[in-house]
């Protein structure tokens, strides 16, 4: 293979290649450590080659251990280097995966911005697009590939692997064959079938977060349960204060927090119509036209004129599936928040750590309530609802540090120091156990007993104000309450559909 030529043998090749292709004087202790084993790997396997007498290839625990890696780094730790600059540096190209269209179109721009000439292989594409693409690959010209399983795994895609000599394989996002593969995404867990059909002697999976179940699963599909060499960074993201919130109405309390709260921010919903009709609600109740919604049904002209108005906003608050959450490489966002509970504590440490890329303080807000049950139910398998349990008993602790909890699920054992200020909702000592709209309407009825209907107290509450909510919201949450058993509303004359705070007990 050949490398990044160096003016002389002292240099260090992976600092001066940082320094003249990408600006950077300094690369992190990881990155330099996943860089350096790239290209250790690299070289090894054209010593091996070169002094093999049979053309085999020699086997040997080094090279096995650095060819081979499972990467963790944090949000925002620079992990798209650890892959770009090798690229520059390793004769042949780099294939990265990804499992949204988003995050290939945002890693498209961000490397033809460096004039790197990128390819992207993509569904519905001509046979005159391919053959430009393969003859790009063949001269040199580019060398990086973009793509996502499904795409690679279609048959005249496959039988042009092996002649593209990929030297590098990456699997960005590599948590998803653990939260997608054994559900909706198949695809997933044939990755191995497209590294073997390649041929590339170098695979490096990499991830924010990733649970020990989720490492299982990293090194059974992807590569083939012979393990891999493991680099973890500290989760930790110092910068980010977690808190959640109990709540029955999710709209009005994201309504409520977005409007103290710093943007430009995202709102994660688990649902296409959820984002349309919750983008439509804030709009209105916010009076701002800085309110857009993405999912992946929009068409991709839509897609990209929502992710250049977000990029360059710094007012502007999205409202999102996860399918633009890994897309995202918006260094400023201020705060995010999950209407819906996401799958995994790994998506929600993803999702979250968009907010604070550029190291500044930023906030994130987990919503739950009575509605989590709903999520519960539609889980398929018992795993993922043991995952779901997890984050549900997350959001409701109010006793134990946020911070320390998410490390906890994540098994991780590093060091990891809390910041000086704002660390979370419980450390803050403002974490509330209720949910947002128990105490109000428990304090009216305990005042009103057997005075009102749900219908009329609604009528009450819309019109005094007193809760900034509709009379169809007062009526929702009353209803709501009713069922958890936190109101009672009569069935006899003479308090019939009557609401008090506690059952009336009968006289003996």
């Amino acid at each position: 293979m050949e490398f990044y030529e160096l003016e002389n043998e002292f240099e260090d090749p992976v600092q001066k290649a940082a320094k003249e292709l990408f600006g950077m004087s300094y690369l992190f202790p990881y990155q330099r450590l996943v860089i350096g084993n790239i290209i250790e790997a690299a070289k090894k396997i054209d010593n091996n080659s070169v002094n093999s007498e049979d053309d085999t290839v020699v086997e040997d625990e080094d090279r096995f251990a650095s060819g081979r890696q499972i990467v963790i780094l944090p949000t925002g730790a620079g992990k798209s280097l650890c892959f770009q600059l090798p690229a520059m540096m390793l004769d042949g190209p780099t294939l990265v995966i990804y499992p949204i269209l988003s995050l290939m179109s945002d890693q498209e721009r961000r490397l033809a911005e460096k004039n790197f000439a990128p390819v992207t292989l993509r569904g519905g594409q001509s046979a005159e697009e391919r053959n430009i693409i393969w003859k790009k690959l063949s001269s040199g010209e580019s060398r990086f590939i973009i793509s996502n399983p499904e795409v690679l795994l279609t048959p005249k895609v496959l039988e042009t692997l092996p002649r593209l000599g990929i030297a590098h394989i990456v699997i960005d996002e590599a948590h998803c064959v653990s939260e997608w593969g054994e559900s909706f995404r198949p695809s997933y867990l044939e990755i191995e079938k497209i590294i073997k059909a390649s041929g590339a002697p170098i695979v490096t999976a990499f991830t924010a977060t990733a649970s020990a179940l989720v490492l299982e699963k990293i090194e059974k599909y992807i590569f083939g349960g012979e393990g891999a060499h493991r680099i973890i960074g500290n989760p930790n993201r110092s910068n980010i204060s977690y808190s959640a919130r109990g709540c029955i109405l999710r709209d009005i309390a994201i309504r409520d927090i977005l409007s103290v709260n710093k943007k430009p921010a995202i709102v994660f919903c688990s649902s296409r119509p959820g984002t349309e009709k919750l983008a439509r609600y804030l709009r209105n109740c916010l009076e701002t036209n800085e309110v857009r919604f993405y999912h992946a049904g929009l068409e991709r002209e839509e897609k990209n004129n929502v992710e250049k108005w977000f990029f360059s906003s710094d007012t502007g608050t999205l409202i999102a599936t996860c399918a633009y959450g890994m897309g995202v490489d918006k260094p400023n966002i201020r705060t995010v928040i999950h209407r819906d509970c996401p799958p995994s504590v790994e998506a929600y440490l993803q999702e979250s750590g968009r907010a604070g890329r550029d190291g500044e303080f930023s906030r994130a807000f987990l919503l739950w309530g009575p509605d989590d049950e709903r999520a519960l139910q539609r889980a398929s398998t018992e795993a993922d609802k043991q995952r779901l349990r997890s984050l549900f008993a997350f959001a409701r602790d109010t006793k134990n540090c946020r911070r320390e909890t998410l490390l906890k699920l994540l098994n991780y054992e590093g060091e990891s120091s809390k910041p000086e200020t704002e660390c979370c909702d419980v450390c803050a000592g403002n974490a509330n156990a209720l949910l947002r709209e128990e105490q109000p309407l428990t304090e009216f009825f305990r005042k009103n007993q057997r005075s009102w209907t749900a219908d009329e107290a609604g009528e009450v509450l819309a019109r005094s104000k007193l809760i900034n909510w509709s009379n169809s919201d007062a009526r929702n949450a009353i209803q709501s309450l009713i069922k958890m058993g936190k109101l009672y509303e009569h069935r006899y004359f003479p308090w019939k559909s009557k609401i008090s705070v506690l059952r009336m007990k009968k006289r003996i």
